[in-house]
This record gives structure tokens, sequence and C-alpha cells, in this order.
């Protein structure tokens, strides 16, 4: 993944100031949606850290916000985020229904690409033959871009795969992969295959710049 994030963009986001008023009455606690990735994350010491951590809380200092952390899977904030239940969130990529549902910052946060992953035994998946997902069931986050961006690339190569809808983490849809829950599994390129050389990412199905909003 390229995070094309520089101290200007980060400026002149705040100049722009896109999202959230910061005048004197500005809310002063935003409620953020805090979620497992490798944007965010939590130590042994329970410390929060991560890119979409350190990012926010620089706008935070510049904006004199108080966060309040509301913890759960990305597609049940992103729900939260479109019923107003949180007021800000990092990883969305843009859509036009996104647009018409939410602000989105001037500039993106950064860029990541999309993946089918697949385990590296998988008896009947191979890397050399997109066919091989004729009939896989592939699970995919619940509402997210990548569904969309799925879609269209089964579409492009002809497969008819059965796609599995997801809010689960991250580390549930691959146990869901271990039992023969799911076939393959879309994520980002930045996944910790923690289980090291148990699953692999087989094909590339998009890219997107990713904001805050």
């Amino acid at each position: 993944m390229f995070l094309r994030f520089t101290k200007s963009a980060l400026l002149m986001f705040l100049l722009l100031n896109v999202i959230f008023s910061t005048s004197a009455d500005a809310q002063k606690v935003v409620r953020v949606g805090w979620y497992d990735s490798p944007f965010n994350y939590t130590d042994s010491f329970g410390r929060r850290l991560g890119y979409s951590y350190d990012y926010q809380q620089k706008i935070a200092a510049y904006a004199g916000w108080t966060f309040e952390y509301v913890n759960s899977t990305w597609p049940v904030l992103l729900d939260m985020l479109k019923a107003g239940q949180i007021d800000l969130m990092s990883d969305v990529s843009y859509t036009p229904e996104r647009a018409g549902q939410m602000l989105f910052s001037s500039l993106p946060m950064g860029a990541e690409s999309y993946y089918i992953y697949a385990s590296v035994d998988h008896p009947s998946i191979s890397l050399s033959n997109t066919a091989s997902l004729n009939g896989k069931k592939i699970g995919v986050s619940k509402n997210s871009y990548q569904r969309e961006l799925l879609i269209n690339w089964l579409a492009a190569n002809g497969i008819s795969a059965e796609i599995v809808d997801l809010s689960s983490l991250e580390q549930e849809a691959f146990q869901m992969m271990k039992s023969g829950e799911l076939d393959a599994y879309v994520t980002l390129d930045v996944y910790e295959d923690v289980d090291v050389h148990a699953f692999t990412p087989l094909f590339k199905i998009g890219e997107s710049n990713f904001f805050s909003r």
C-alpha cells in the first residue's frame, strides 16, 4: 500500500476544513469509529496506535476536539456513521452514493489496493486460473467499496461465485476460510498473515483513495 500523506496535504485539509466547522460553537466531543485494522490498533499495553489514529489526533489538536471512541467492526460502524450515531471514521472510500449521505475531506488520507485471498492449501483455487473461483464462496465486508469492486471484477472475468456479506472482524473471516465456511476473502494488501504463509493474495480486484470523514 502507498500512503500518499504529507504535512502540506494535512495542512490543506485542515485549512479547507470541509467536514466540520472550526467556529466557536464547533462540536467539542467527537464520536470516532474504532475497529481493528492495520491503520488503527491497540497494543499489549492498551495504547491506541496506527496511521489513522495519528492522523485524527492531529486534526483533534488543531480543532480543539475531544475524541470519544466507539468500538465495533467496520461494516457496523459505517451503518452507525450513516445513522449519525458516530461523527468520524477512517478508511472510507469515496462513492457517489456515500457522497450523498456523508461529507468527505477534500484530500484523501491515502490509497489502498484490494485482493482476493485464499488458503495456500486450497485444493481447487489456482493463482494461474481465475475460472477456479467459479462456484466458490467469497467473503467481503458488507456495504464496502470492495464489494462493488468484487462484483465488477467477477463479471468482467465471467466468474459465477457466491458473495458472502460479512460484518465480522477480519481475523474471523480468515478463521471461516480455515473451517471451510469460505473459500476466499477480499481485503487490503496490508493484511498481516498471523499464520505465516497460510493465506495468499491471488487476484487484485481494484484500488481506491480512502478518506477520514
